[in-house]
């Protein structure tokens, strides 16, 4: 059949949709090199499409040249898509299975789509309409190498950047791990296969760094909020991170984590007059090492939620030089054992039990650092914060270096030191620490090209590192990987410590803001009366969770039974409670939500199973409706669960407030409490 011209204004209309969404994407593809793609008929009709890689060379199909349509059906019936939150389309072909996918979805989930070659993709907007498809919020588009990367009048090779697909995909993280499917043509793969094999595997990657992201949150939600209500003396009447501000803008930061090959440069930090051209910022594992080498880094950084990390402050010595930068969703045990000042960076859910933007309460505006999925990304982020540049990384190996899971002298070996012996060395229990989760174990290549372990939480970590690393990159800022030992990182430059060093030395630092003193014991009366109204609220959203789950189901019955004047009434005195959850038990609402995760993860898929039911069956239909209020009665359950947690949790930090207000008072006297202004909502998420 003959070459089928583009029909009038696709083009246009698929570049202005894809621009409400991805601008920059959209500019990229309106000024790149058609590829040489002719759309014909198929033999069962629809259009199909082949792709001519040169002149003379022979034709690839995009599609089936038969049954593109039929095609597109069995490859999602092959995937089995009814229970997936994501669609991944690899290779568009003539467009038949992004719309299939698209249709399977039922307007619930996130529909993935990847061209491997961005000449290609603009050969596809100039004769297919996916108008529709590239404006929806729920789709994602990405395109061969990074849009920067491609050039109007260059040739490329379509390659796969796992930073940017990293950056691209994090905010769908909770629908990628709820079950992904990916469909890719055959005549994709003959096409683009290793660009497609790429793309599969950094997803693949992604998708498991994000599972064990959200499973953490989920396993540790209640704890985690414990944690930052019983901190909240010290983030109210304590230090915050504000002061540090490009407080040291355009020194060189160094960040120290408790890698194996700390060992091998971690003496080069001990001259003193280094120490004052460059800021030297530790996580708390690697703090006890370093100060054996008679190294006292300027900040320690601290986030964990578990009482087992106090093991790293025991026996500390008074380091009041040092000061702990500390998440408020650590153990309340680290901020005792600590002996020095503290600052805690912004958290959502503290300003919450504050009273929110608009309550008045005691919180003080702040301007947040991103939170870290480890200390040795919290350290990255405070580097940046301070506005150093560049920020060079030691002991971040984020592999089994040697064999080894630690930097020797760690709080762990001395855990370990009452077992070991002739026939049970550090190295063994090292060895032993790592085959234990062999089933997480993926070989890797480290710096020196030499065979190493990794694991699937460290692969994690890796990629958040290089998303962060690109992104500041792209600002021209700078990293430098001088640990010398693990994994190689994207986007940095790899040097000796000692080279990196000797660039720093004829750049002083800025003098340092002071380090902050002890908890104001004056403002702590007023955080106290801020749970104590946290309390109250949230017993009365307890009393409105219970009221509506009995409504709701009335209401079922009622609609079982056809009784529509008895539902009517029901629906009224729903939305009732409703309005009171939007009102004035908005900021318990929310405060509860915070520890419903598994609720919301539940309500999440059960809304996606909703969409697609009343796709095919229509949203008045009786069985959608009960459908409904099944997916609202289990929601409204785990609230009950949830806030039953909040009273307890509440009732834990009122003690521990009390303790706090009690051992102020011993060290300051009794002061006026300070008028503060309420919370401005941050520019940028906060931890």
């Amino acid at each position: 059949p003959a070459d089928a011209p583009a029909p009038a204004g696709v083009l246009a209309a698929n570049l202005a949709a894809l621009a409400r969404r991805d601008p920059e994407l959209a500019r990229v593809l309106g000024r790149v090199r058609p590829a040489d793609v002719r759309f014909t008929e198929a033999k069962r009709g629809g259009r199909t499409a082949d792709w001519h890689a040169a002149p003379g060379a022979p034709a690839l199909p995009l599609a089936s040249r038969y049954d593109p349509a039929g095609e597109a059906d069995r490859l999602l019936d092959a995937a089995g898509p009814a229970d997936a939150a994501c669609l991944v389309v690899a290779g568009l072909g003539a467009g038949h299975l992004v719309r299939a996918a698209r249709r399977a979805l039922g307007g619930a989930g996130l529909l993935l789509l990847y061209e491997p070659d961005p000449g290609v993709m603009r050969a596809i907007l100039e004769h297919v309409d996916l108008a529709e498809v590239l404006g929806d919020r729920a789709t994602l588009l990405l395109c061969g190498p990074p849009a920067a990367a491609v050039d109007a009048d260059a040739d490329f090779v379509p390659a796969v950047d796992r930073p940017a697909l990293l950056a691209a995909t994090e905010p769908h993280a909770a629908l990628l791990t709820q079950g992904t499917r990916l469909l890719v043509a055959p005549a994709a793969r003959r096409r683009a296969g290793d660009a497609l094999n790429a793309f599969g595997g950094h997803l693949t990657e992604a998708i498991a760094g994000y599972r064990t992201h959200v499973a953490t949150a989920l396993v540790n939600a209640t704890r985690t909020c414990r944690n930052l209500a019983e901190n909240l003396g010290v983030y109210a009447a304590g230090a915050d991170t504000d002061a540090l501000w490009r407080a040291a803008a355009g020194a060189t930061a160094v960040c120290v984590g408790a890698g194996p090959s700390l060992v091998r440069n971690a003496d080069l930090l001990r001259d003193p007059e280094l120490r004052q051209r460059v800021v030297l910022i530790a996580v708390q594992t690697a703090l006890k090492p370093l100060l054996a080498r008679g190294v006292t880094p300027d900040f320690v950084t601290a986030l964990d939620y578990s009482p087992i990390c106090t093991r790293f402050y025991e026996s500390l010595p008074p380091l009041p030089g040092v000061t702990l930068v500390a998440e408020p969703k650590a153990h309340a045990a680290v901020f005792d054992a600590w002996p020095g000042p503290v600052r805690t960076l912004q958290n959502g859910f503290c300003d919450l039990l504050l009273g929110g933007p608009t309550n008045g309460g005691p919180a003080r505006p702040r301007r947040p650092i991103p939170g870290g999925a480890t200390v040795a990304h919290l350290s990255y982020y405070l580097a940046r914060h301070l506005g150093c540049d560049p920020v060079v990384l030691v002991g971040q190996d984020l592999g089994f270096s040697d064999g080894l899971y630690y930097a020797p002298g760690t709080a762990v070996h001395r855990v370990w030191e009452p077992e070991l012996g002739a026939f049970n060395t550090l190295e063994t229990m090292e060895w032993t620490r790592i085959v234990r989760m062999r089933g997480h174990l993926r070989r890797a290549e480290d710096v020196h090209g030499r065979p190493c372990f990794t694991d699937a939480q460290m692969t994690a970590y890796l990629q958040q590192f290089e998303r962060d690393f690109a992104a500041d990159a792209g600002r021209g800022l700078s990293v430098v990987d001088a640990t010398e030992g693990g994994l190689a990182k994207a986007h940095t430059r790899r040097q000796t410590l000692a080279d990196a060093l000797a660039d720093a030395a004829d750049t002083p630092r800025p003098r340092l803001p002071p380090v902050p003193g002890p908890p104001n014991p004056a403002a702590l009366g007023a955080v106290a009366h801020q749970l104590d109204a946290r309390a109250a609220e949230v017993a009365a959203l307890n009393d409105a969770t219970a009221r509506s789950r009995t409504l709701v189901g009335r209401l079922k019955d009622a609609v079982a039974e056809h009784d529509r004047p008895r539902a009517d009434r029901l629906y009224r005195q729903i939305d009732a409670q409703r309005a009171r959850l939007d009102g004035e038990l908005k900021t318990a609402f929310a405060l509860v939500n915070q520890l419903n995760t598994v609720g919301a993860f539940r309500r999440a898929r059960a809304d996606r199973a909703l969409a697609r039911a009343e796709a095919i069956h229509g949203p008045g239909d009786r069985r959608s409706l009960l459908a409904r209020l099944d997916r609202d009665a289990a929601n409204l359950d785990t609230m009950a669960e949830a806030g039953a947690e909040a009273v307890a949790i509440l009732a834990a930090a009122r003690e521990r407030l009390a303790r706090t207000r009690a051992a102020a008072l011993l060290v300051t006297p009794p002061a006026t409490p300070p008028v503060t202004p309420p919370v401005t909502p941050p520019a940028t998420p906060g931890a």
